[in-house]
């Protein structure tokens, strides 16, 4: 299993806006890779690895369907869990991904939601967010991302209709990054060094 943390959001088009988590992510494991399953815009992997570049880091972005890096680390992009969460092909990849034990996986904003056992819309802004089924890999845990705090509102959106009590959320603010340990029966998350909260 891939180490796998979890960020709220924040190295979105304004990546420079967190330096902590860039200053980490150059130091990451290489090789390091972006993609963007959660999002059929590349301008994010595209910002992200241009200030990567100017900390020396030499970076690959990934598209959905390319080959599965076996080592390494890999940075997900936000954009939309729900396209991640209903694409066969994306959501098969991002399986493969979190499967594969020399890689650290970096999952952000919708990439992060798309985990969960429910997954939601963007929820940048507070607007009202729709949810469809996640992928499940993180047991009854559902996360929002871009949460304004732990006890967001929206949060109940994720409650599971087929999980006893609705599962369990997890409200993540923007620059707050946890990473998952105790997969698949024992998850808890315990914060990383460079989350902002």
């Amino acid at each position: 299993m891939a180490r796998l943390i979890l960020s709220g959001g924040g190295l979105g088009l304004r990546a420079d806006a967190w330096p902590e988590a860039l200053d980490w992510l150059a130091t990451a494991p290489a090789p390091l890779h972006l993609a963007s399953l959660a999002s059929h815009d590349l301008r994010q992997a595209q910002t992200l690895a241009a200030l990567l570049g100017q900390r020396n880091s030499a970076v690959e972005i990934l598209s959905p369907g390319s080959g599965d890096p076996l080592r390494g680390t890999i940075f997900l992009c936000g954009g939309d869990a729900t396209l991640l969460a209903e694409d066969p092909m994306r959501a098969s990849q991002l399986r493969r991904w979190i499967a594969l034990p020399e890689l650290t996986v970096v999952a952000d904003s919708a990439s992060a939601m798309a985990l969960g056992r429910r997954a939601a819309s963007c929820t940048c802004g507070g607007h009202p967010i729709r949810t469809v089924a996640g992928l499940g890999a993180l047991g009854e845990w559902s996360i929002l991302a871009h949460a304004e705090g732990p006890h967001d509102a929206r949060i109940a959106a994720l409650h599971d209709p087929e999980t006893p009590g609705g599962g369990a959320q997890l409200a993540l603010r923007t620059g707050e990054a946890v990473e998952v340990v105790g997969l698949p029966d024992a998850v808890r998350f315990e914060r990383v060094s460079w989350s902002r909260t």
